[in-house]
């Protein structure tokens, strides 16, 4: 040995044993120097239990604004600002950030809730290995820990299934935006007012005359149409919107004729058979079954007539009367009656209602009489004989412009009444002579009769044809009420007023939809288990009289025992380590080093257990 070389005093004390001794050493007999100083008391400190509540109250708040955010939206079209794309990176992020907090506090009560548990019982070396990496679905493998330390698994399985809150939490959904209701300023027809508006023309008398243009323009669009003539729709009611109103307008009340209250003023030698009729008969028709021998004789499978004039009787209804010939409408027996119908119409005061719907760019409109007044009186027509007069009908003040308290509107009824029957008055005849044919009346051209065929005498010769009702309308009186209801409701495009009403608005657009149960639902379980685990964290935290982490530091301070020398020994062998140390229960400040303080790592004593001491005392 070199002379040089000097030994510590301790160093000749345990090496007396000469190299490769199986004799096991003592442990070296530590310097003061080198012995580590005694254990600091760190207390609970601020940081972990501000860390457990701050994440917890952060997440009640994420919450929260998640809530106004989609009661915000809730209704909102998913135009704009707001898209979907946008809605839902919002929802994301804040159902994301609850979810980090969850894990945040979660994860920190659980490492409280670990270290509680390994002050109190043993852990094997391989469990705590697993229950130091922090959640993982590693922890399952070791299935006897879900025996031993069921709070912690409980604890794992909230944090590693939380990733489902992002799944759960967003709550915002889509559907076709709902009928809305609005109120709307729409066109009708106001026939309310005293104003003259240019609608008809006066007599010399100042008394009604005919209409103008601007009603029969209305009344022939509307006749001619299939369905009632719509008109612009109007602001605010694009792009579907449908709304109901009233206005008043002359009716219809019709009856049906009977076959025997049409003559056909024939006389008998040219019937081909004899007819019955009412004296005096209530329609005429023009000889419509009858030879045509005589020179330029004339049948009429159609006839309507109209009587708006002050009868003699007192009487002064405006009066219909439509004669025609069913199909087939020979009878040539005996004592039969005029094969013929029709219907005596009575225009009244009315009010209608009338309903429209605007979609995909076009309108439909339905109108119904919804009360009949009185019958509309046409001593407003009369000149001479009549009713009217400068004093009573206009208004002197302003001659020309301004009907007299309450006439206006009347007369603007009796207009529309005839502008519709100015088009449909007269007779379908057939010319026996020169057989032509020749109409004076739109009635056939509108919906009330199928279209007829009759051009020549010859053809109403070989068939006797007339005009065919059975399949488009059975019922002609209340069909001429519909016409006449139609074509008012077309006289609404003339814009001579407008009204206020309450439209169901549709717009053709997506919504957001708030399921306020869903979200609810996700965010009161998951905080629920949350406030569960933080309160476990703490009532941890203060039981263990200090803050505990799974940091290499605090794993260091924790393990500086020479009692786990025994199993470094076991864990460093060539083969790994081995089944034995993996076996070895270790407890935590079970007390084995008072000069230490608690906060070691040592092995569990059992009673059949020899002390590590004095094993070690006696090698």
């Amino acid at each position: 040995m070199d002379s040089n070389y000097t030994s510590l005093p301790y160093e000749h004390e345990h090496m007396t044993s000469p190299p490769f001794s199986p004799v096991r050493f003592k442990p070296p007999i530590v310097p003061p120097l080198l012995r580590p100083p005694p254990a600091v008391q760190r207390g609970i400190g601020l940081w972990v239990p501000l860390a457990i509540l701050g994440g917890t109250v952060l997440a009640a708040v994420v919450a929260i604004l998640h809530h106004l955010f989609d009661a915000y939206l809730d209704g909102r079209g998913t135009t704009g600002t707001w898209t979907q794309t946008a809605s839902g990176r919002v929802e994301i992020f804040l159902a994301t950030a609850y979810k980090l907090l969850f894990a945040f506090s979660g994860g920190i009560s659980l490492c409280q809730l670990t270290w509680y548990s390994f002050r109190r019982q043993p852990i094997r070396l391989a469990d705590m290995d697993v229950l130091f990496g922090g959640p993982s679905l590693m922890t399952f493998s070791r299935l006897n820990l879900v025996l031993q330390t069921p709070a912690i698994m409980a604890m794992t399985i909230a944090i590693l299934a939380s990733p489902i809150i992002t799944i759960l939490a967003p709550s915002l959904n889509t559907r076709e935006e709902s009928s809305a209701i609005r109120t709307l300023t729409v066109p009708t027809l106001n026939t309310t007012t005293d104003a003259v508006q240019n609608d008809f023309y006066l007599t010399e008398t100042d008394s009604y005359g005919s209409v103008t243009d601007m009603w029969n323009k209305a009344a022939l669009a509307a006749l001619l149409s299939s369905t009632p003539v719509g008109w612009s729709i109007p602001d605010g009611c694009s792009p579907e919107c449908s709304y109901n109103f009233t206005y008043a307008a002359p009716a219809l009340r019709c009856t049906d004729l009977q076959p025997d209250q049409i003559a056909d003023g024939v006389q008998p030698t040219y019937r081909f058979v004899n007819r019955t009729f009412q004296d005096p008969p209530a329609a005429y028709l023009l000889a419509y079954d009858a030879t045509s021998t005589g020179a330029g004789y004339q049948s009429s499978p159609l006839n309507f007539s109209v009587q708006n004039e002050y009868l003699t009787d007192g009487t002064d209804q405006y009066t219909w009367t439509l004669a025609y010939v069913p199909y087939l409408a020979a009878n040539e027996a005996d004592g039969a009656i005029i094969n013929a119908t029709g219907a005596a119409c009575v225009f009244y005061n009315a009010t209608h209602t009338a309903s429209t719907h605007y979609f995909n760019g076009t309108q439909e409109s339905s109108v119904t009489v919804g009360e009949f007044h009185e019958p509309l009186n046409t001593t407003y027509k009369q000149n001479e004989n009549g009713f009217g007069g400068t004093s009573l009908f206009l208004n002197s003040s302003q001659p020309g412009t301004v009907f007299s308290p309450g006439v206006g509107g009347q007369v603007h009824l009796i207009a529309m009444a005839d502008a519709i029957t100015t088009h449909l008055q007269g007779s379908l005849i057939i010319d026996g002579r020169f057989d032509t044919l020749t109409s004076t009346t739109l009635v056939t051209e509108t919906t009330l009769f199928e279209p007829y065929n009759v051009e020549t005498l010859s053809a109403v010769r070989a068939a006797n044809v007339g005009i065919n009702t059975t399949a488009v309308v059975t019922d002609i009186s209340q069909a001429l009420q519909d016409l006449v209801a139609n074509v008012t409701l077309g006289f609404v495009s003339l814009a001579m007023g407008n009204i206020t009403v309450d439209a169901s608005v549709t717009p053709q657009g997506l919504v957001y939809i708030y399921d306020r149960k869903t979200l609810i639902a996700t965010y009161a379980v998951t905080f629920g288990i949350l406030v569960a685990m933080s309160a476990v964290g703490l009532f941890c935290l203060v039981k263990n009289g200090e803050s505990s982490a799974n940091s290499f530091s605090h794993l260091l301070l924790a393990s500086r025992n020479p009692e786990l020398e025994v199993v470094a020994d076991a864990m460093v062998g060539e083969r790994g380590p081995g089944a034995e140390a993996r076996g070895m229960r270790l407890v935590y400040g079970d007390a084995l080093h008072p000069e230490r303080g608690n906060r070691v790592f040592g092995l569990a004593r059992r009673p059949s257990d020899r002390s590590v001491e004095g094993e070690k005392e006696s090698m």
